[in-house]
Parts: structure tokens; C-alpha cells; sequence
């Protein structure tokens, strides 16, 4: 189905076709500028440095952070980092560099040597006690409309 609007400046017979471009893509253009917002929940930005045993780690690794206990009216979601072998990591929870929405976390590190083969043991450099949220003694609280938070952490070698 088309839709013309005949007439105008042109005389009878010159038709404009009422486009997609010329209609709807401004008004939804408007919509945008009012600010639909993204529709998630606040998020603080969270960086920091996890050590191994006060140092650098020999791989890169990841540290992820599991709500225990969210602020009032937050969802549980769980934020992730990867962290460099300086061990410095920027938290995300949606999207990169976000962070963490407020509430209580507890964190689990995990780090260990590439393996080619998966039949392959593969060699942790963390100590599982780190590696299970509920044991590793690792917490954060972020508070609603905080600014952006520097955390450390440092994990002993593994036996």
C-alpha cells in the first residue's frame, strides 16, 4: 500500500510519497532526544588491582563479583572483570566499564595456565578457597549514587 499526497506548489498531478525517512524516522528521532533512557538499573563504576601474593600474576584472569544481598529495589546481577597480568580490571555488569548496580557483593578470582589440550589437567594460580565467592573473604558494597570506586585485592599463591 502507498500513500500519496497530491497537489500543492507543483499543481494538480505532482505527488510526494510519504516516506519512512520523511515521517517516522523524525518522529522517532524526538522520541530519542526526550530520553527513553535505557531502562536498566543505576550502575557505579568500579575499577581496581587484584595481586597475586603483593605482585603481578603470570596470566591474565578474571574476578567476578556475586550480589549477596542488592540495595532495595536492584536486581541480583553479578558483574565481571578481566583483569591484565598487573592485575588492574574494570568492572562490567551490561556493558563495559559500567560497573556494578549498589548493594553487597562477595568476589571469586580465577587465573590459571592456558591448555591446549582439554583432556589436559589445568594448573590454578589461585587457591580454591579464592575461587568460591561464599569462602573468599573478598567484599565489596557499593552504595546507590556513589562515585566511582577504586578497590584492591590481594590473593596469597597457590600451594
Amino acid at each position: 500500500m502507498r500513500d500519496y499526497a497530491c497537489g500543492g506548489v507543483g499543481g494538480a498531478g505532482t505527488c510526494r510519497r510519504f516516506t519512512f525517512v520523511r515521517c517516522i524516522l523524525p518522529s522517532a528521532f524526538c522520541l530519542l532526544l526526550l530520553g527513553c533512557g535505557s531502562g536498566r538499573p543505576e550502575t557505579v563504576p568500579v575499577s581496581g588491582r587484584v595481586t597475586l601474593g603483593g605482585g603481578d600474576w603470570p596470566a591474565a584472569g578474571l574476578i567476578v563479583f556475586t550480589p549477596v544481598e542488592p540495595a532495595e529495589g536492584f536486581p541480583r546481577r553479578a558483574g565481571r572483570a578481566f583483569f591484565d597480568t598487573q592485575g588492574h580490571f574494570t568492572v562490567m555488569t551490561y556493558t563495559r566499564g559500567d560497573g556494578l548496580m549498589p548493594g553487597r557483593y562477595r568476589a571469586a578470582v580465577y587465573c590459571g595456565e592456558p591448555v591446549d589440550d582439554m583432556d589436559a589437567e589445568a594448573k590454578s594460580f589461585v587457591p580454591l578457597q579464592y575461587q568460591n565467592p561464599a569462602r573468599s573473604g573478598l567484599e565489596l558494597v557499593v552504595e546507590s549514587g556513589g562515585r566511582r570506586m577504586y578497590v584492591e585485592y590481594d590473593i596469597p599463591p597457590a600451594p
